[in-house]
């Protein structure tokens, strides 16, 4: 018998989580099949920031739908979180990308042809899991 708890977290909550957060997976459609990539990110004042490359499956999200889920858990105090978002991509302009300053996300997977997209948030939720009570 679990004697854990689940808690829905608020809008600031989640937009603090999302603030220490850098890695999540977006769901988007392409050609058809759904899909699932995972991303290094930053997040500022509601927009979230991705590098990708032009070829990357990832471009295909502006101007389509997308779910952007980023998560953290423990497993040595078993417990977590997970923040989802639903918003509008859009290439980032040059002036985004200069607001974020040295906090620019990196692509694990490297590449010469970066572009980073910028996702304005419009949907958030969240939940935070413990295993235990709190």
């Amino acid at each position: 018998m679990s004697t854990g708890t689940i808690q829905e977290l608020d809008q600031d909550e989640c937009r603090e989580l999302l603030g220490v957060g850098r890695f999540a997976r977006i769901a988007f459609s392409k050609d058809g099949r759904l899909e699932l990539l995972p991303v290094n990110y930053a997040y500022d004042d509601g927009t979230i920031l991705i590098r990708t490359t032009t070829a990357s499956g990832l471009a295909t999200i502006v101007g389509t739908e997308f779910v952007l889920e980023a998560d953290h858990h423990d497993d040595t105090y078993q417990t977590g979180w997970s923040v989802t978002v639903r918003g509008t991509a859009a290439i980032a302009t040059a002036e985004q990308v200069e607001s974020f300053g040295g906090r620019l996300p990196t692509s694990w997977a490297g590449g010469d042809d970066g572009v980073h997209i910028a996702i304005t948030t419009e949907e958030l939720s969240g939940r935070r899991a413990r295993a235990f009570p709190a």
